[in-house]
């Protein structure tokens, strides 16, 4: 059978308001006036005049999706040849889902999100790439096992991947909230995010995505403890980069196959192993990265140039496959402790979140609260306040090393 998919719809939702927001605030208010935990991720109210740059680079048609409809079971009856009631599928698909869900696919673009309406409910599919053969390389470039390695990583790619993660406001409300339970120093980080991932959702994304973020902070503060609650909380799977050991600029561009290094990109190699085009892309210590390559650029961080702008990230080149990758969707936090060694291309096109330092009393209010959820010895709080007083503890890390002993100590079997 097949499935009309000609219906398009165009910016399904708008912005708010500055009534809107006004009210969003007034419910976020707890019923003596104080502010409970979601109140304190109210966007702020947006006028005409009153914008960030920054939110202008992502288009609301980047957002555009063809929505793939299903006709309603029940036309179904006994005579046909499948009845899709009686139908068994792994993640609870009807025969009917696979159909459409096999239609839907076959006709995607590189470019052009598709929603298909299943009866398990929406999802959302994108291309990677141009629909590929194995002929889509040179087959006389690089050793054999480069030419294997190539292959099986050209057909892979040709399979459409989902975009996925909180599809609303209130679940992006939700998951801001949950982390700022874990990580309150943190929380310009959560609004700001909070408020690019709304604008998405309001520009017609059914996922969650917002634009490049740079966290800067003094070491042992927490920002890949961040990183990791986040991507735990939103479900989405995280490509991890380590500016502090990186050599070369291969992991993010891929590397040609005339070179000795080369090798797929990690990015490439996180796209298709966990399937999601919009996973969490973290780089770390960007502040430190280097390249000892050959002809190397004088700042290499700039290599991520063409990932930060909506412009380009559409079509990025991967070396290894020498193929265009669509990578508009990546979800960057950059994290580093000096933002003057990070080029200014670089912050120019990101958002950029200076934590400040921890003063004693924000470390003794941490620990506390992590006694707490830890269900650890109530005495152990003096302690560690105690200490922080002290400057014992300065920071995050050796927070969470003196509370990993205490539970350790505590977990530990009692020997008769």
């Amino acid at each position: 059978m097949m499935v009309n998919m000609t219906k398009i719809t165009k910016n399904p939702k708008k912005p708010p308001s500055k009534s809107d927001a006004k009210a969003d605030d007034a419910a976020g208010e707890g019923s003596e006036g104080a502010p409970n935990e979601l109140s304190l991720f109210k966007p702020h109210p947006r006028g005409a005049d009153d914008f960030d740059p920054l939110d202008l680079g992502n288009r609301p048609e980047d957002y555009e999706q063809e929505d793939l409809d299903l006709p309603a079971l029940d036309h179904l009856g006994e005579d046909d040849e499948v009845n899709p009631r009686t139908w068994f599928h792994p993640d609870g698909l009807t025969r009917e889902d696979v159909d459409r869900q096999d239609d839907a696919l076959s006709m995607l673009q590189m470019g052009k999100p598709a929603t298909v309406f299943l009866s398990t409910g929406p999802v959302t599919y994108m291309r990677l790439a141009n629909p590929l053969t194995k002929d889509g390389f040179k087959d006389d470039a690089g050793r054999d096992a480069e030419k294997k390695e190539r292959l099986r990583l050209t057909q892979e790619i040709d399979t459409p991947v989902k975009l996925i993660g909180p599809a609303n406001e209130h679940a992006v409300d939700e998951v801001t909230s949950a982390v700022y339970a874990r990580a309150p120093i943190f929380a310009p980080v959560l609004q700001a995010m909070r408020e690019s991932a709304h604008l998405s959702l309001w520009r017609g994304a059914n996922y969650f995505h917002f634009r490049p973020t740079i966290i800067v902070s003094g070491p042992g503060m927490g920002k890949t403890t961040l990183v990791h609650l986040l991507a735990e909380a939103t479900g989405l799977p995280m490509i991890y980069l380590d500016g502090s050991t990186m050599m070369t600029t291969v992991d993010l561009m891929g590397g040609d196959a005339v070179f000795r290094s080369s090798r797929p990109s990690a990015i490439v190699q996180g796209l298709i192993q966990h399937e999601v085009g919009n996973p969490l892309v973290v780089f770390d210590e960007i502040d430190k990265l280097a390249d000892m390559s050959l002809g190397a650029r004088d700042k290499p961080a700039e290599a991520l140039l063409p990932f930060l702008e909506p412009q380009t990230a559409g079509r990025v080149r991967e070396h290894f496959l020498q193929v265009d990758l669509d990578l508009q969707f990546l979800n960057w936090l950059l994290l580093a402790n000096d933002i003057d060694k990070v080029p200014k291309t670089v912050r120019d096109r990101c958002k950029v979140i200076q934590i400040p330092p921890l003063t004693p009393e924000d470390l003794a209010a941490m620990a506390e609260a992590e006694v707490r959820r830890r269900h650890l010895e109530p005495e152990l709080v003096g302690e560690l306040i105690r200490a922080c007083a002290r400057g014992q503890i300065k920071s995050l890390r050796k927070l969470s090393k003196a509370l990993d002993a205490a539970e350790a100590t505590l977990r530990r079997p009692l020997l008769h």
